[in-house]
């Protein structure tokens, strides 16, 4: 539960910073889209029809996206801060190597996986090198992790696998780098960890994304 608190905390000294007082000022509205790739890090357990022991699906990595809207505030000459909303998506790739104890194979097919978040996150931007800002960012959330129903055969029999669909507290934390193309246009890239928290509930999903995206700024505000 330390690193729940360890993020909580980091990004309530951002946005302190972000709303209080002193040099910052409401520069620019930001909107950002992109998409990648990500690898997942937990295994998850389904219910077998029949057995009273679960099945294990090691989810592969898969393509991922997300969009993200917010506001930029100077803050020094050296340092901006972002704070927006984000949504993203990863998809947990399944198959048949996938699951445990082995089976011979997915009836019809194997089943698809997906994890959803939508978090408040923080960015703090370096804009004191040149062209490209490197940036530092936390976020916390609510992240849904789903997995279909499918049906295995093993050994000549059929079994059902149960659907996962579990929501719990999120989070990010990584970070990455914007380089300005022209005014008011950054093309960003970024790794981060993003999905449940340690301590979450069980099945819930961590990934680790690796993304390219673009990010616009609306003028001062």
């Amino acid at each position: 539960m330390r690193v729940r608190s360890s993020a909580a905390v980091s990004l309530l000294v951002l946005l302190i910073v972000l709303l209080g007082g002193g040099r910052a000022e409401a520069q620019a509205v930001r909107v950002e889209a992109g998409g990648g790739w990500a690898i997942p890090s937990t295994e998850v357990d389904v219910s077998v029809e029949g057995r009273d022991r679960p099945a294990a699906i090691n989810p592969g990595s898969g393509p991922s996206g997300y969009a993200a809207v917010g506001l930029r505030r100077t803050l020094t000459d050296d340092l901006s801060l972002d704070v927006r909303v984000r949504a993203q998506q990863a998809q947990l790739r399944v198959g048949s190597d996938d699951i445990s104890p082995a089976i011979d194979r997915c009836v019809n097919s194997c089943p698809e996986g997906r994890l959803r978040a939508l978090s408040l996150e923080g960015q703090l931007h370096l804009t004191s090198v040149g062209r490209i800002a490197p940036y530092f960012l936390v976020g916390l959330g609510v992240v849904r992790t789903t997995i279909d129903a499918t049906r295995i055969e093993a050994g000549g029999n059929t079994f059902q696998l149960g659907e996962t669909d579990v929501t719990d507290a999120g989070g990010n934390v990584g970070f990455g780098a914007a380089l300005r193309l022209v005014d008011g246009l950054s093309l960003t890239a970024e790794t981060r960890v993003a999905g449940s928290l340690p301590g979450g509930k069980e099945n819930a999903v961590t990934t680790f994304p690796f993304t390219l995206g673009l990010a616009y700024d609306f003028g001062e505000m």
